[in-house]
């Protein structure tokens, strides 16, 4: 399901709710009480995707050999869709709506960043050459919510703000390689297979807040359309084969997201 069907499932899910408010008068709904739901959804991340490339570039050395390489990377974006399901409790008074709302979800959170050069040596009759590659898988793993809620009621429909605090769970995995080969001896060593992986697990906390509107299409089942945005905090990851020998830390991954969300409440 893309991300146009989600939408238009949305705009048809609240067209029915609205489409029903003639029919039901111009009393307000009674909101007040406990609530249950699922919800799907499109996230982005804040950050957005890149990818550079260098070469192939040479170097005449003279006497014959030539020096060549090539250096490649990306960075991944966030893009995917994902489900989840909430729980609250709403207080109503005339048509104000005061409520708590705690969620979840996981789904299609994953980013990978990644590295890749080689440099290659040559006489015309023997080659030798080093590659290395590097690549680091960020996944937002699952996530939760908890939250406040305000809406202001109208006939069979609702328009809220939220606003809360998210906990996630993140995992960054990293596999990087260095391989020599030398088999002409071209430049007198021994020929070289050198990988090195490492994995961290992370629980970050972050602020959250939302913007939606709810419809009631029959006595105790609503449908609903939001915009959230978890700010979740970046995250780095283990440090590379490079990474270590230099002294440096790992990828830096930006993990908090945009989210556009469709989703059912049964009414208790």
């Amino acid at each position: 399901m893309g991300k146009a069907t989600l939408s238009k499932l949305a705009i048809g899910a609240l067209a029915l709710g609205l489409g029903t408010s003639g029919a039901l008068g111009q009393s307000t709904t009674d909101w007040a009480g406990f609530y249950a739901g699922i919800y799907g959804g499109y996230a982005l991340d804040s950050a957005g995707a890149s990818s550079s490339s260098i070469g192939p570039a040479t170097l005449d050395l003279g006497g014959g050999d030539v020096l060549s390489g090539t250096l490649d990377s990306s960075n991944g974006r966030i893009s995917g869709l994902f489900g989840g399901a909430a729980a609250g409790y709403n207080y109503q008074r005339e048509q104000l709506v005061l409520g708590v709302e705690l969620g979840g979800g996981l789904g299609g959170f994953g980013k990978t960043n990644s590295t890749v050069a080689a440099l290659s040596m040559t006489d015309g009759v023997n080659t030798a050459t080093i590659d290395y590659s590097d690549v680091t898988t960020f996944g937002l793993d699952w996530y939760t919510t908890l939250q406040g809620r305000v809406g202001f009621a109208q006939d069979n429909w609702m328009f809220y703000l939220k606003g809360g605090a998210a906990l996630a769970n993140v995992t960054i995995t990293n596999n990087s390689r260095v391989t020599l080969a030398d088999p002409g001896g071209l430049i007198g060593l021994p020929n070289i297979d050198l990988p090195s992986s490492g994995s961290t697990t992370q629980l970050i906390v972050g602020p959250t807040f939302g913007v939606g509107i709810e419809a009631m299409v029959t006595d105790a089942v609503s449908v609903s359309a939001e915009y959230s945005y978890l700010n979740l905090p970046s995250a780095i990851g283990p440090s590379s084969l490079l990474g270590g020998l230099l002294g440096g830390g790992g990828s830096t991954f930006d993990a908090a997201t945009h989210q556009l969300k469709a989703g059912v409440n049964y009414h208790f």
